[in-house]
């Protein structure tokens, strides 16, 4: 009898994803089952998962949809009543499951339960996340103001948390069609259903920059759906329009913003910051912005020189 059923999205991470699912074989407690959903892996991901031999395993392949339809394919093939999410490339540490029995145990009603986790970054070189409002580690406890949480580093992340299954009957399935930001559309969704019960102990591993890393990947071309879920509750007077949730919604515009940068969509991303107000958020609003004035000097510059060009060929 399987307590959590652990969903991996597996898309091209041959490199990681034994490593993965080692670190959910590892646990002090055993009582799961894993359904890795392969994304239509165009790598050896399928066959390195299929080399790992354990019955409580499950492969299941889909066509490439990303990994919100994969999450989605896993939480409808999931047989518990709790959904825990490992990315591919991120590990747990052995107590995560044994530390989120505890929570579940200490707060039956909770929309989610998550730990915090260490990043590690390209160079190996090692964060520690900090976060706003919420007690030093090893506080464990209810996330009781969720819009002042998430102000400074992200307290929740798809590699370190549980959702009961009954919570995706009253919020929802992730937001599919969006390669940034439906895993915080769905912690925010879930926390205006419920408090999510929280861990102040390092649980898990993030691994930031890795190659098919879903925070590598900048072709986004909408905003993110997380955007649009603030501005619908607050527009429904499901939540209040605090100085707090401005202020979120400000961090994410501007994160959007220097990604639309990046794909070179600069109309958009000028139209975006001139209409961000922000106190907390003000030096990040005029790096952004500078940013913004380098890639649009850089193109002047190039098609200047690629005018130059095509008038010299004509004599």
């Amino acid at each position: 009898m399987c307590d959590i059923s652990v969903v991996i999205p597996l898309y091209n991470k041959e490199n990681y994803v034994k490593r993965a699912v080692e670190s959910v074989l590892s646990q002090t407690n055993q009582r799961f089952e894993i359904v890795i959903v392969d994304d239509g892996s165009t790598d050896q991901s399928y066959q390195k998962a299929a080399e790992i031999k354990d019955s409580r395993i499950r492969i299941i392949q889909q066509q490439n949809a990303g990994a919100s339809a994969a999450r989605n394919k896993g939480i409808t093939e999931a047989k518990a009543d709790y959904i825990a999410f490992l990315d591919a490339d991120d590990t747990w540490n052995p107590t995560f499951l044994e530390t989120i029995f505890r929570l579940i145990e200490k707060y039956p009603e909770a929309g989610a339960y998550a730990t915090s986790y260490q990043i590690i970054l390209k160079n190996q070189r090692k964060l520690v996340p900090s976060f706003d409002y919420i007690p030093p580690s090893p506080w464990e406890g209810f996330i009781t103001h969720y819009s002042k949480s998430v102000l400074r580093d992200l307290p929740i992340i798809s590699s370190a948390v549980v959702i009961p299954k009954k919570t995706f009957a009253h919020v929802g399935l992730f937001a599919i069609g969006h390669p940034h930001g439906e895993d915080q559309d769905m912690w925010f969704r879930i926390s205006m259903y419920r408090h999510i019960a929280y861990s102040h102990t390092n649980q898990a591993t993030y691994y930031r920059g890795l190659p098919n890393s879903m925070c590598t990947v900048l072709h986004t071309y909408q905003p993110y759906p997380i955007i649009d879920t603030i501005k619908k509750a607050i527009d429904h007077k499901k939540v209040r329009e605090t100085s707090d949730l401005k202020e979120y919604l400000v961090k994410l515009e501007l994160d959007y913003a220097e990604r639309l940068i990046n794909t070179n969509r600069l109309k958009e991303a000028y139209e975006l910051l001139e209409g961000i107000a922000t106190t907390r958020y003000q030096l990040k609003k005029g790096k952004v912005f500078f940013l913004y004035w380098k890639e649009r000097f850089s193109g002047h510059v190039m098609n200047r020189i690629r005018r130059a060009r095509k008038y010299d060929r004509r004599f």
